[in-house]
């Protein structure tokens, strides 16, 4: 019992549960402002990434944040719909955020399921072409799984990246059914090859210039005249150089004459302004959409990294899917291809 000392009354003491339940009854209401805050700040937060990737445009260094643009948008859209929700906010946000995630990752593996595909006819005058092109990882020495990834593909045109003297093996071993090969190995930084069921007419590389090291190898009248390119950009911090290695390799694209088809590690995404600077001065068409690559360390690429793409004159027969990644970080990417070849 307690005295109130103005009134003179006794007041009854509270039992300790009665005292638990009082304090506990705000306790609700500012669990649920802060999770409704948490909320704001991750939306805002993932839209602050999305806008950041807009002013890439005006500066380049800004265009890491347009790589991760799905990304952006998804954390801002999960927790967008969590700040709605009467209970469990952060946690529903999290796990919007976790599933989408899932769901990019999942998304490439779906076009994988097609293979192998149904035949398809070429248009008139028309030769279809597999081209493959794949990273396989410098820090990657399972030659018998990249070895048994091409021939499970079967492609016809190969270009292979990060592709160091420890994998010449797989060379000697493809040698049989791909006899026409060539490679930049031998100059530095380069590491790239070419893998042909098809004459090569003419090759050349170049790892020390302007651009992005590079492999280019034209075929014959057998293929109308193709030349198909591979190339490896560099990659953040250095988005400047990755600009100005993608302007001048598009350029020299622009330049060439007939069909081509250009495929590589372009370490840029879609979204971002170093690849649409590339499609639109090369005036290429990209092949692959919107495919995740990398990485395939856990079987869920997120990032889009690595690209087909073709000159209008070269049609595309169908949909770009990924092969397995036979112990690399990247997927390769696999398409059939028609392209004009004289009557």
């Amino acid at each position: 019992m307690t005295v109130d000392t103005e009134t003179g009354r006794i007041a009854p003491e509270l039992e300790p549960e009665e005292l638990e339940e009082d304090s506990s009854s705000e306790a609700p209401p500012r669990k649920r402002r802060r999770g409704r805050f948490a909320c704001f700040v991750f939306a805002l937060l993932g839209l602050a990434g999305v806008l950041g990737g807009w002013f890439g445009n005006l500066w380049i260094a800004f265009d890491v944040f347009a790589q991760f643009s799905y990304q952006f948008w998804l954390v801002a859209i999960a927790f967008g719909i969590a700040f709605f929700m009467p209970f469990a906010r952060v946690l529903t946000g999290i796990a919007i955020t976790v599933i989408g995630l899932l769901v990019i990752g999942i998304m490439p593996h779906l076009t994988a399921a097609s293979y192998p595909a149904p035949e398809v006819k070429p248009p008139a005058d028309h030769r279809v072409l597999r081209v493959m092109s794949f990273n396989t990882w410098l820090e990657n020495a399972n030659v018998d799984a990249i070895v048994a990834e091409v021939e499970r593909n079967d492609p016809d045109i190969l270009v292979l990246l990060e592709f160091g003297n420890e994998k010449r093996a797989v060379l000697d071993r493809l040698k049989a059914r791909w006899p026409y090969q060539d490679d930049c190995r031998h100059l530095d930084h380069c590491y790239m090859a070419v893998v042909s069921k098809f004459p090569i007419a003419d090759f050349e590389s170049h790892a020390s210039w302007v651009g992005p090291p590079m492999v280019r190898a034209s075929f014959g009248k057998e293929l109308g005249g193709l030349t198909v390119i591979g190339t490896h950009t560099i990659r953040f911090p250095y988005m400047r150089a990755q600009l100005t290695q993608l302007s001048e390799l598009a350029d020299l694209i622009r330049k060439l004459e007939g069909p081509r088809v250009v495929v590589g590690d372009f370490n840029a995404t879609p979204s971002s302004r170093l690849l649409s600077t590339f499609e639109q001065r090369s005036t290429l068409r990209r092949l692959d959409g919107w495919l995740p690559t990398w990485p395939a360390n856990f079987q869920m690429p997120q990032l889009a990294i690595d690209h087909i793409f073709a000159s209008p004159e070269v049609k595309g027969l169908e949909k770009v899917r990924i092969g397995n990644d036979a112990g690399s970080d990247h997927y390769p990417l696999v398409v059939r291809v028609a392209v004009p070849v004289a009557p």
